[in-house]
């Protein structure tokens, strides 16, 4: 069970390499002798292999899952024989033998009675991943396509634990909001869809989140005016920046500003992120973001990403300062709010709830 296993002249791991042998590869099996190894002939070769790349048909079985959807599995070892019906990814079954590139397996379905169905066939060997499980049981995770990864995909979208499109791959984002799925709903959270995890993502039980609280922004998000955000974060201090579609983060430092905040980036690290917010150029494009300040109230915001006049923090590679704009802030030289900048707060706003 595995490509390159090293046939060993003695049952240890330092012992010379009598030769190597690949996946699927039929040996005779002697005996168990010490701990994890099997006596072996293989050929003219006699020597011995670790256990755990050995499967012994005869002994016992392998658990393991689909790992792309639609997998055929048919009724002999070939591309060519019958199909008896296709299998979802994360499907879990035993193997019972192999021939070849070929798995011989066994899965149970519950049919319209109620009653366990036992189903034998073929599957192709590529398309298969094995299991530490001691049972089958589906399990869909990282790697994995297919029409239940849209689906899956699909309700974490609609409980707001996702926002990327549902395209049937199990991917890291994918992986990412079936965690904090999982810490929602009080399971372990290794970012596996497994039984339990299924039945609580498809059942109705309400659990969701927001799209700040998925970013780390606990509490509400505030539409509130410029007035009294003005009160509040003072010339002088730091707030934490979060672009609400990238939920990239970075340190903004206010160093004035009457009719919206004048700001620059603290650090040349946090210089280097909002760089990376704007695509790795520099632009007055606005963009919706949560400011939140050290006392933890976050507020809907906007900014644009133009490095321009004032530059009061030496060392931090921005050669300037930027705006960031509230509810009802104006833009210095017109006294007059900026229509892009209320726009992007409206979907900062819409967007943490």
């Amino acid at each position: 069970m595995g490509d390159d296993v090293n046939m060993r002249l003695r049952p240890t791991t330092d012992s010379p390499v009598i030769t190597q042998l690949d996946d699927g590869t039929r040996i005779g099996v002697y005996c168990e002798e010490g701990e994890g190894w099997y006596r072996i002939i293989y050929g003219n070769y006699r020597g011995y292999v670790s256990a755990e790349y050995v499967f012994l048909p005869s002994k016992d079985y392998l658990v393991a899952n689909v790992i792309e959807g639609g997998l055929h599995l048919r009724q002999n070892p070939g591309l060519y024989s019958t199909i008896i019906r296709d299998l979802s990814e994360g499907t879990g079954l035993k193997i019972l033998n192999m021939t070849g590139d070929w798995y011989y397996v066994e899965i149970e379905e519950t049919n319209e009675n109620g009653t366990i169905e036992v189903i034998n066939g073929y599957v192709h060997k590529d398309y298969i991943k094995i299991s530490n499980a001691e049972q089958p049981g589906t399990m869909i995770k990282i790697g994995m396509s297919g029409a239940e990864v849209r689906n899956i995909q699909q309700e974490l979208r609609s409980r707001n634990f996702m926002i990327a499109p549902a395209t049937g791959y199990f991917g890291e984002v994918t992986e990412g909001a079936v965690k904090a799925f999982q810490r929602k709903a009080g399971l372990a959270a290794d970012g596996i869809v497994g039984p339990e995890t299924y039945a609580m993502l498809f059942s109705d039980n309400g659990i969701s989140t927001t799209v700040a609280e998925m970013f780390g922004i606990t509490g509400e998000v505030k539409l509130s005016t410029w007035d009294e955000i003005d009160k509040q974060w003072k010339k002088g201090t730091t707030a934490l920046v979060t672009d609400v579609k990238t939920g990239l983060q970075y340190t903004a430092y206010r160093f004035g500003g009457w009719y919206h905040a004048d700001c620059e980036p603290y650090t040349a690290a946090d210089t280097a992120i909002m760089l990376e917010i704007f695509g790795g150029e520099w632009s007055w494009n606005r963009r919706a973001i949560w400011v939140t300040l050290s006392n933890g109230v976050t507020y809907a915001a906007s900014q644009h990403g133009m490095p321009h006049m004032v530059d009061v923090i030496a060392g931090n590679n921005f050669p300037g300062h930027f705006c960031i704009h509230f509810n009802d802030s104006k833009v210095h030289e017109t006294s007059a709010e900026c229509p892009r900048h209320q726009a992007c707060v409206q979907y900062a706003y819409n967007a943490a709830h």
